[in-house]
């Protein structure tokens, strides 16, 4: 008896260890038994507000805490998120169904009254929901049904609605200082530390399929090669936004994997209308004829990425323009300009020098090192580039004190052309941040705005790229892919081609 129970002992100690051996070894990714997960995130988040005009909105989105009523698939399609249907009574006038037992994070029920609320906050807060939207009322049918009418034909609605600055949210809760904005994602805010990381985790009361991580960290690291390293050394497990040059240092490594996804972005230069340089179209179209794009693709994104002829990736019906004949030489432009090189030669003018401004931003790396580029190919030409980085570009591009800047921009994110074309043209958009105004350009845009026949939304789309090709308000340079890297033990990543769908339920850790 003495002997079994000595057996039963030994036989309890060896387990209890076997138990604590597999805690131990999975301890990288948990958390009381509860999985988590780091992502290495390019962009700081300023706040949670997610109809707060300062770019939150995406970020927030990112993060698995926001829904809209509409969500584009992976062939940008609209489908039912929190609006379960709808359906267009005339041509101004749609009726949606909204999805029923939807808690917000703060354990209200989401209802039409408070989609209502949320909707018009919107539209006051942030111009470019005003601007997608059009809305000239909003009425609430019954508890689970709205009417949204628009001032004008608006043929684009049902996607626009899909943008992240329409989120719902419980508008009561913004403005609490005791609690985060509550939202109905399948993650609700947990820790938020400004410049520094946001973490979300598991709302156990969300509405549709529970997450499968319990928590996930935003870190922000605005400079592309630390968000490499801190991928390399696991203390983040995805890494968004990786320099192309890090692919292969990723592809050495078992533990890693590179994921890439086409993107509907396109990385540009824009020109300062405001800019005394840049008042003149034929200086614009100098330096857009100097960019060399072919080589840009080739050594700086070793091929992720095509030539951008236009704002619009060919791959889609209305992203193919025509090329326009090429200009006179440099020599020329300037001389007939009144220009003359100085000793050091550099393009001089009654003692001024052409002498320009370029802002870029670490976020995305690949935008810096084209910057270089293209000064090195300007420089031989006669003209002078002095490169400002700055860690936040649209708060920099607002104080005007620059010539031209690198920027990217999604300009096709639901599949269609009208969403950038208003909010990047309008005269009084305040995502017009080269100070371009065209008129003829803004009629086109109302046409199409109006429009629904697909062929003819193509065909105006197409005309308004031909003004804009004409006028050169910027140069387009590249469709760049997007690059991830991450831990072979992540699983149910989705490179979305909109980029603000990262965090979802599915994703897990092995």
């Amino acid at each position: 008896m003495q002997k079994r129970k000595q057996q039963f002992a030994v036989m309890l100690v060896v387990f209890l260890l076997l138990l604590t051996a597999c805690g131990v070894s999975d301890a990288s990714h948990n958390e009381d038994g509860k999985e988590t997960l780091t992502v290495a995130f390019p962009w700081s988040i300023s706040g949670l507000d997610p109809h707060n005009t300062g770019g939150n909105s995406w970020n927030v989105m990112r993060s698995g805490a926001g829904e809209t009523l509409i969500k584009l698939d992976e062939t940008l399609k609209p489908t039912p998120w929190l609006a379960s249907n709808w359906k267009q009574e005339d041509e101004t006038t749609w009726i949606f169904e909204l999805q029923e037992n939807v808690l917000f994070h703060n354990g209200k029920e989401m209802n039409a009254t408070s989609v209502k609320d949320s909707l018009l906050r919107s539209i006051e807060m942030n111009s470019r929901a005003n601007d997608l939207l059009l809305i000239e009322s909003i009425e609430v049918v019954d508890e689970h049904q709205l009417k949204i009418k628009t001032e004008q034909l608006n043929s684009a609605l049902i996607s626009h609605l899909a943008d992240p600055s329409l989120m719902i949210v419980d508008v009561k809760t913004i403005d609490e200082d005791t609690s985060f904005p509550a939202l109905t994602g399948a993650f609700s805010f947990k820790e938020f530390i400004k410049d520094e990381s946001l973490t979300v985790e598991r709302f156990n009361d969300y509405w549709g399929e529970k997450a499968l991580l319990s928590k996930v960290t935003l870190k922000f690291i605005s400079d592309g090669n630390t968000r490499l390293m801190s991928l390399q050394s696991e203390d983040a497990d995805i890494a968004i936004d990786i320099p192309v040059d890090g692919i292969s240092l990723i592809e050495q490594n078992d533990q890693l994997k590179v994921v890439t996804a086409p993107s509907m972005r396109t990385h540009l230069l824009l020109y300062n209308i405001n800019s005394p340089f840049f008042e003149d179209v034929n200086f614009r179209k100098m330096i857009d004829q100097s960019i060399p794009r072919e080589d840009i693709v080739a050594s700086i994104m070793k091929g992720y990425g095509t030539v951008a002829n236009s704002a619009f990736t060919d791959v889609l019906p209305f992203g193919k323009i025509e090329e326009t004949d090429p200009l006179p030489s440099v020599d020329r432009i300037m001389t007939e300009g009144g220009w003359q090189k100085n000793e050091h030669g550099i393009w001089a003018k009654e003692g001024k020098l052409f002498e320009i401004k370029m802002l870029t931003f670490p976020q995305r790396p690949e935008l810096s090192v084209m910057a270089e580029v293209i000064q090195g190919k300007l420089a031989q030409q006669g003209i002078k580039v002095n490169i400002r980085q700055v860690e936040s570009i649209d708060e920099a591009l607002a104080q005007d004190d620059w010539d031209v800047s690198m920027y990217s921009m999604l300009t096709a994110h639901t599949g269609d052309p009208q969403y950038f074309l208003n909010v990047f043209y309008r005269e009084n958009s305040s995502t017009n941040v080269s100070n371009y105004v065209s008129k003829p350009l803004e009629s086109v845009i109302d046409q199409l705005n109006e429009t629904t026949e697909t062929n003819r939304r193509n065909e105006l789309a197409i005309e308004a790229q031909t003004i804009i090709q004409n006028d050169v308000p910027q140069s387009f340079i590249v469709h760049p892919e997007t690059i991830f890297g991450m831990n072979q033990a992540v699983q149910g990543f989705l490179a979305h081609p909109i980029e603000y769908y990262y965090i979802h339920p599915q994703i897990s850790i092995k």
